[in-house]
């Protein structure tokens, strides 16, 4: 993800001029804590840790079959158009959403992080590679977001952060959403994959072909040329990819310029699972950067305590409010940049001092 200079300072001076309350040294205390507590739980219970992932990897992947060759037979009449179209939104959003799911899984907790099966035996290095990987299935390159993803954390909200997103235009954003933005560059704001064909990423091209051609066979033999095409072609190649965008474009958007108090978490609800790809996916991103170094399913945990120590004003920083939350967020993500850069035209601004 290409770095606009212009973000990073109006990054830098909306945040100095926005008041907020960020943790204090007793909530850190705290939370600090709780993710020793969780990460000594984790690094004592490998066998079992890999055996959740080791489970989600089979159920994710079983999941993946019964949307693609069994859903269908549930909406499919060859000679009804409306039934084909809205068989294969359902199947093919849903698939989409999976593949999502999975390179959200696979890409972030495996590739960037390498948590997935820890143990240097052969079975755990076999599986690490394989889970690290599984996110080529929908043309995501892991060798190019391991790169820059690690420098996300450890140069946060710099010039040096690999995917700077504490201030993004909604152009571009907006700009993601042609069609096939997925592998045509519409726009920069880009995190699964380069913008330039690399080997890695042609791998991934390929990989994500030979999957969907075998499936689309099996596919067009139980329901045909027309369903196939309107599902793996129109519906696959969109729907996971939004959900992807509007997540990058809306965990960090406008927060503070730091791990401490620089994301939000969309939670455990409808939205969390919905944009953050699932329980396995990132639903609770804040809770990952403040204790990056427990797994997917501590971060839940992580975040229902978080929840019980948070002032009413920080709920409503990094939470999201039930049911309305998310698109109260997203309108004023699409309205705040623009009200801010006229009042920067306009003239000086004060600047704010924020809680520590």
């Amino acid at each position: 993800m290409r770095l606009h200079q212009d973000e990073l300072d109006l990054a830098r001076a909306y945040s100095e001029a926005t008041p907020f309350e960020g943790l204090s040294r007793e909530q850190m205390h705290l939370v600090m804590d709780r993710g020793r507590t969780l990460h000594h739980w984790f690094k004592q219970h490998l066998v079992l840790h890999s055996l959740i992932n080791f489970s989600l990897l089979l159920f994710l992947l079983s999941v993946d079959y019964l949307i693609l060759l069994r859903l269908p037979f549930l909406f499919v009449t060859r000679d009804s158009l409306t039934s084909v179209v809205l068989a294969a939104l359902v199947t093919g959003g849903l698939h989409s959403f999976l593949m999502y799911s999975i390179g959200v899984w696979s890409i972030h907790e495996g590739a960037a992080h390498r948590a997935l099966f820890p143990g240097q035996d052969l079975a755990s290095r076999a599986l690490e590679f394989i889970a690290s990987n599984l996110c080529r299935l929908g043309a995501m390159d892991p060798r190019y977001y391991a790169e820059h993803h690690m420098s996300h954390h450890a140069k946060f909200g710099t010039a040096e952060d690999g995917e700077f997103l504490n201030y993004v235009r909604p152009r571009r954003y907006w700009l993601t959403l042609l069609p096939y933005g997925s592998t045509l560059n519409y726009s920069d704001f880009i995190a699964h994959r380069p913008p330039q064909f690399t080997v890695s990423f042609v791998i991934s091209l390929l990989v994500a072909a030979l999957y969907h051609a075998i499936y689309g066979y099996f596919i067009y033999r139980s329901f045909g040329l027309r369903f196939t095409l309107i599902a793996l072609l129109l519906f696959v190649p969109h729907v996971g990819f939004y959900l992807d965008r509007l997540r990058q474009y809306s965990e960090h958007n406008l927060m503070p310029l730091d791990n401490k108090d620089g994301a939000r978490s969309f939670g455990l609800g409808f939205w969390g699972m919905l944009i953050g790809g699932g329980p396995w996916g990132t639903p609770c991103h804040w809770e990952h950067h403040l204790v990056p170094s427990v797994p997917w399913y501590q971060q839940l945990l992580l975040h229902r305590y978080l929840v019980g120590i948070l002032t009413r004003r920080q709920r409503e920083q990094y939470l999201l409010q039930p049911v309305i939350g998310y698109p109260r967020l997203l309108w004023r993500l699409w309205r705040e940049p623009k009200r801010f850069e006229q009042q920067i035209s306009a003239g000086p601004f004060k600047r704010s001092t924020h809680a520590s």
